[in-house]
């Protein structure tokens, strides 16, 4: 097999493997608790929700490494536990995971 077609078909099956991914993803509904929603792994694990999440700073009960911001504020999430030092900042209704960032703590902004 050519060069060509073997990257053309990793392509196709990263794409496929990306819609996968994203369908077994809940998008927002009655179904979704409110709040943010935080996961350990890459939505996996253990999970804890936050329905009313404040602009003061929240300590993570465990490290975090993915995120479902179904709220209206964004949030900052720290690799500290008292909203300090580095931080990955998310939109409202946003998800995402971030494997490599260890979240200790949150807060929401705007």
């Amino acid at each position: 097999m050519s060069t060509t077609k073997v990257k053309i078909a990793l392509g196709v099956v990263s794409a496929a493997s990306l819609c996968a991914m994203l369908g077994a993803v809940a998008p927002a509904s009655a179904d979704t608790p409110p709040g943010v929603t935080f996961w350990s792994g890459a939505f996996t694990g253990q999970s804890v929700n936050y329905p009313n999440p404040s602009s003061d700073c929240t300590t993570l009960p465990f490290t975090v490494h993915s995120e479902f911001n179904n709220s209206d504020k964004s949030i900052l999430i720290y690799n500290t536990t008292n909203c300090t030092g580095q931080a990955l900042t998310f939109p409202a209704n946003d998800i995402h995971s971030f494997i490599r960032f260890d979240g200790q703590s949150f807060r929401t902004v705007g």
